[in-house]
């Protein structure tokens, strides 16, 4: 079963893959091709590697591949590692106080 954050993970993953074509068909957005294009990248990489298939399609498997890792990295460090020092003691004082 999906959690909400890896839902939200693979929706911004293909939103990321079709945003990741534009610097490939214009020149917006050429100077950040590199990071922005990694779905594009490794989608076209794969078609000139099978010999087959749509890059298109890859790109878009990719992205939300991407965003459900990240999304699920994240959902694990959320959950299992504790930041100590994060937020104040102070503010946790006056709550335990009730006021």
């Amino acid at each position: 079963m999906l959690t909400l954050r890896q839902q939200k993970g693979v929706v911004w993953g293909i939103i990321w893959s079709f945003i990741a074509w534009v610097p490939y068909y214009t020149e917006y957005l050429g100077s950040v091709r590199n990071y922005l294009g990694i779905p594009a990248a490794l989608g076209l990489n794969l078609e000139l590697a099978l010999k087959r298939g749509d890059a298109f399609v890859y790109s878009i498997l990719f992205g939300a591949g991407i965003g459900f890792l990240a999304a699920s990295l994240f959902d694990l460090l959320a959950s299992n590692v504790k930041v100590i020092g994060l937020f104040s003691s102070k503010k946790k004082r006056v709550l335990r106080r009730g006021l």
